[in-house]
């Protein structure tokens, strides 16, 4: 039955004891985790613990697509506002607590003394793997097309509710780290090898597996809970680990690594928490996923990477974008150009345009005999004008019309090649702040010329206090 406070929720007790909890948003194709989502855990949390008909849980999808697609990130995007407007210790420790609910809720049920066990199938990805993670027994849907992924790296985002915590205690930190920095799809031999998933059936075995592993393990507990328990592999000081982090800290620094707003939180959960007990380290990750959530490159990138893509699957037409990535192309080529004869290398040009241009990613000519050396100061300033002169010519397009969408200017220049920490040209302007934005653009004009002239439709926005996407 579902309770009448409950919308999202069916429990069904059986004679044995064993609730048969159904996860089923309605009016969505797929279960996501929304605050109301988070409110009712709360009801299924009080039910777990007090009820004493209840000797455990079995949690499954009501939805045919899978079992649950993760954070419901419009809403995600619309909380992330207000924490990013939070100032002063106590307003930050609070936007911490509130941001890490679903992390705390997942840790109750984990803990809540009684067996829970998930049944998953279909896409299973995110907050919805997380959920599974917490639960002591996962089985999983033989032929459902199963899809087990972290994805949220891909869209400037960090695993919020436990899984930069769970999956190196389950499967160790080598085994991992693809899974949480590069948001790779878990395949089902590594998800039954490292006890992701406990076993492979169908439907009607599955829930008959499920309550008959609840019944015979009244005391389950996750294996981090267990007195004895190791890190599979070892922690990042063992020399296993140490193999890890070192490349893994290299690659962040390469190129735009040290811009993505998430990779570098990602890593330091898993360093960091790998080393202290798993409430230690959930609370290390509670406070790595709020800092993420305040950084304007994660709003950035899920607006594009998500909110876009979500509007533009709508559409039955997609506007032609030639002539404008065409232009973004064009000025990225002449400001390379200016850095060769500049007399900086041909080769610290086509790895600056490499990680910050749209199109090919070569240098247009040759670079002088004699060439200046850069330092990194210098080689922010030269990033500085290839990403500013594309943004400029990004928000002239948008004046003259020659592209409409801001949303799918973005999307379209960076599956072109512009970086996808910015969320695309438009998005890098918002990430640098209106007004900062023309103020450096000026100060560039100044000192490189009339390319780098502010378009009066950004005047007339700063004026207006308008954004971008208004």
């Amino acid at each position: 039955m579902r309770s009448p406070t409950m919308k999202n929720f069916s429990v069904r007790t059986e004679s044995d004891g064993v609730a048969v909890i159904t996860f089923d948003v309605p009016g969505k194709g797929m279960n996501v985790i929304s605050d109301e989502v988070q409110r009712e855990l709360d009801e299924l949390l009080h039910m777990l613990r007090n009820s004493d008909d209840v000797r455990g849980a079995v949690i499954l999808s009501g939805k045919a697509g899978g079992f649950c697609a993760g954070a419901d990130l419009p809403e995600l995007l619309e909380n992330m506002a207000g924490w990013c407007a939070l100032d002063g210790e106590q307003e930050l420790t609070r936007g911490v607590a509130e941001s890490g609910g679903f992390s705390r809720r997942l840790r109750e049920l984990e803990t809540c003394g009684k067996p829970v066990a998930a049944i998953v199938h279909g896409v299973t990805v995110g907050g919805g793997l997380e959920l599974a993670l917490a639960c002591h027994y996962r089985v999983a849907v033989a032929d459902s097309k199963l899809r087990m992924a972290l994805p949220e790296v891909g869209v400037g985002l960090l695993p919020g509710g436990g899984a930069t915590q769970r999956l190196p205690r389950l499967v160790g930190i080598r085994a991992a780290a693809p899974w949480l920095l590069e948001g790779e799809l878990i395949s089902m031999e590594d998800a039954l090898a490292g006890g992701i998933v406990h076993a492979v059936m169908s439907m009607d075995n599955a829930l008959e597996d499920a309550r008959r592993w609840v019944l015979t393990h009244p005391e389950a507990k996750a294996p981090w809970d267990e007195k004895g328990y190791r890190l599979p592999g070892g922690g990042p000081h063992t020399a296993e680990g140490y193999r890890h982090f070192a490349p893994a800290i290299a690659a962040r620094h390469t190129g735009f690594g040290s811009e993505h707003p998430s990779l570098g939180n990602i890593l330091k959960c898993i360093y960091e928490g790998s080393q202290v007990p798993i409430d230690a380290g959930l609370r290390i990750e509670a406070r790595y996923f709020f800092n993420t959530l305040r950084k304007p490159e994660a709003k950035a990138m899920a607006r594009t990477f998500f909110i876009a893509r979500q509007a533009l699957a709508r559409r039955k037409e997609r506007e032609d974008l030639e002539s404008y990535l065409g232009v973004l192309q064009q000025v990225s080529e002449q400001e390379q150009q200016a850095l060769l004869e500049e007399g900086y290398s041909t080769v610290l040009v086509a790895n600056l345009c490499r990680v910050t241009s749209v199109g090919t990613g070569s240098p247009v000519s040759v670079a002088p005999a004699e060439t200046q050396d850069a330092d990194l100061e210098t080689i922010g300033l030269l990033k500085r004008r290839l990403l500013y002169a594309q943004a400029l010519a990004a928000a002239r397009c948008l004046d003259a019309g020659i592209v409409v969408d801001p949303l799918e200017a973005d999307l379209g220049a960076v599956e072109a090649g512009f970086p996808a920490w910015t969320g695309g040209p438009l998005g890098y302007i918002e990430i640098e702040g209106l007004e900062a934005f023309i103020a450096q653009a000026q100060s560039l004009e100044q000192e490189y010329g009339a390319r780098f002239a502010v378009p009066p439709g950004l005047l007339r926005r700063l004026e207006a206090g308008q954004g971008l996407y208004a």
